[in-house]
């Protein structure tokens, strides 16, 4: 007897990656399961055009085989064709009804409303770590196999920055995952002016469990080691910096894989100095990581990882730019006096032992200080603030932070446009100059006479000159056009996070006031608005602490960019000097 035929039908839409062996296939679909033994919650099917790859288990539901071909006998009282009549061509067995509705329209603005229970694949493998529909079918056995994503290097989903630069190399910064992060210009203004934002003013704040902490609602007596402290400094409140920093170095990008090679990715090695000790990681690692500072650190800013990639992620230009982008946001990372020195961040840095890195992963995950808990951490100074110096402080910074916003876009523009003309129009003119000295040497070379063969030999000379130049062009924005530009995305990834920092403390402040608005009615006791106000000044020390910090950070890496971009322009026309110079001695012997 042959093997039953399975089929399953799409739950969701799939957009497989071609180059990894998956199969594109919609909700609804019917598929034909070709094999369920692939693994760590893959399937392989094929679909009603006979195209075949891999699927994942959790995005499709299997189809009940019908019941056997032969009817039961009819009654007797009953003929044939009546019976069939009655009881036939209801079987319609291949047709469930799939529930809910479109969850990957879900935003995380709509705080009210839960999408329906399915799996976040939008890295892909039903161990994902966004939750959801989690399947249990990952084993202990390898390193990744409880949260993998094989689609950690490409994403048929991927949105494309409408700011990338094109020519070699990806300079985008992906946008950050959350909708709500975005600045849109026709979204509602917050009373500062500069913060826009489409939700209340105090989403963020309540479901970041700010208010909670506000109202003293939660507390947890904080060991000594998990302390942050805040220093009081003549530009204002400050990260207690550590006395002993240190890098970390990404270098030697690997293409491994698994499930017997059907599955690849690149693995990076990064070593802190701290330790020398080498450790591999994905760029899933580095996404899981992200999400985890994003979760705990409420009033820091976390800047957003490279983009992922559609298609040619192993070439070498493209391993290599990701690579530069991922040193440059480890390094922010590492200069940062809270980040560099937390627990879940030396985690990511140091283990290599899997079952370690499995626990330490689920402790981050299951980290009592997240979120509005955080300022639980932190010790402040024991002076006041003033709220309205608060206020003030505040206006200026979200009006610096739209004003550096709309700037970086702008130079942003400005840059791509002078990349263009280096690689295009800068050097077609410079070779029509040199083409046009080369055609007139040519011509005087059909004079032979000795007292003219050294006048063609320079102007030719010169033609070669102005097309090196052009050369020159276009060889140029990598030694200082790109170094600026990659400062410049990785500010415009940076700014794009503030919103939601400035939008909490808003929330904060005007808590703070209500409360006073209601002792001021007899509504609410003088001692427990106290207390809040003392906890909105915690809020406020954070927040005030790190745009102190993100001000230093600003002025020492502007200030390094714009020291490489005007050495290498110098370099750059000093060269363009020295060339014409030599050709014009040419001439002196013409």
């Amino acid at each position: 007897m042959a093997d039953m035929v399975v089929h399953a039908r799409g739950l969701y839409d799939f957009a497989g990656d071609v180059d990894n062996g998956e199969l594109t296939f919609a909700a609804g679909e019917t598929l034909t399961i070709v094999a369920q033994d692939i693994g760590e919650g893959w399937w392989e099917a094929k679909n009603e055009t006979g195209e075949q790859g891999l699927i994942p288990e959790a995005y499709v539901q299997l189809l009940e085989p019908p019941e056997p071909s032969f009817p039961p006998p009819p009654p007797p009282s009953a003929p044939n064709d009546q019976w069939n009549t009655q009881h036939g061509g209801g079987n319609d067995w291949n047709t469930p009804q799939v529930g809910g509705g479109d969850w990957n329209s879900h935003t995380t603005d709509s705080w009210d409303q839960e999408p329906p229970v399915a799996p976040d694949y939008t890295n892909h493998n039903n161990q994902g770590y966004h939750g959801g529909g989690m399947h249990q079918q990952a084993s202990e056995e390898t390193w990744d196999d409880d949260w993998d994503d094989d689609n950690d290097d490409s994403s048929g989903t991927t949105n494309t920055s409408q700011d990338q630069l094109p020519g070699s190399g990806n300079f985008g910064l992906s946008a950050p995952k959350r909708e709500k992060k975005q600045l849109s210009p026709n979204s509602d203004v917050s009373r500062y002016g500069t913060v826009k934002k489409s939700f209340n003013r105090f989403s963020t704040f309540a479901k970041t469990g700010g208010d909670a902490f506000l109202m003293g609602t939660v507390s947890a007596n904080v060991s000594e080691s998990d302390l942050i402290k805040i220093i009081e400094t003549v530009d204002g409140p400050a990260w207690n910096y550590p006395s002993q920093p240190y890098t970390c170095s990404i270098k030697s990008p690997k293409k491994e894989s698994k499930l017997k090679g059907l599955k690849s990715f690149i693995a990076y090695q990064l070593t802190p100095s701290f330790s020398n000790i080498q450790v591999s990681r994905r760029y899933k690692h580095f996404d899981w990581l992200h999400e985890r500072l994003e979760a705990k650190f409420t009033c820091i800013p976390i800047p957003p990882l490279p983009d992922k990639a559609i298609s040619g992620r192993y070439e070498d230009d493209f391993v290599s730019e990701r690579m530069k982008l991922l040193q440059l946001w480890v390094d922010r990372m590492v200069r940062h006096p809270v980040i560099s020195q937390s627990e879940v961040f030396n985690h990511f840095l140091t283990c290599t032992d899997e079952k370690k890195w499995k626990a330490g992963k689920r402790k981050a995950e299951k980290d009592e200080y997240q979120g509005g808990k955080f300022f639980l951490t932190l010790q402040t100074p024991p002076t006041s603030l003033d709220m309205r110096d608060v206020e003030k402080r505040m206006e200026i910074f979200c009006k610096f932070v739209k004003n550096m916003d709309d700037n970086v876009r702008n130079m942003l523009q400005i840059g791509h446009d002078s990349r263009k003309k280096h690689l295009g129009p800068y050097k077609r003119e410079f070779q029509k100059i040199g083409g046009s000295f080369k055609q007139m040497a040519e011509t005087f070379n059909l004079d032979a006479s000795a007292h003219s063969r050294n006048l063609t030999a320079a102007i030719d000379y010169t033609g070669d000159t102005y097309n090196e130049i052009g050369d020159m062009y276009e060889k140029q924005p990598k030694e200082d056009l790109d170094p600026m530009i990659d400062v410049l995305f990785e500010y415009k990834g940076m700014l794009s996070t503030y919103p939601d920092v400035l939008k909490l403390h808003e929330g904060a402040i005007g808590k703070a006031k209500e409360c006073e608005r209601l002792k001021e009615e007899g509504r609410m006791p003088e001692s427990d608005v106290t207390a809040v106000i003392q906890r909105a000044d915690v809020i406020s020390f954070g927040t005030l602490a790190e745009m102190n910090h993100f001000q230093r950070e600003r002025v020492v890496d502007y200030k390094d960019m714009m020291k490489k971009f005007l050495a290498g322009q110098i370099k750059f026309y000093r060269e363009i000097t020295q060339k014409l110079e030599s050709a014009l001695q040419k001439f002196d012997n013409a």
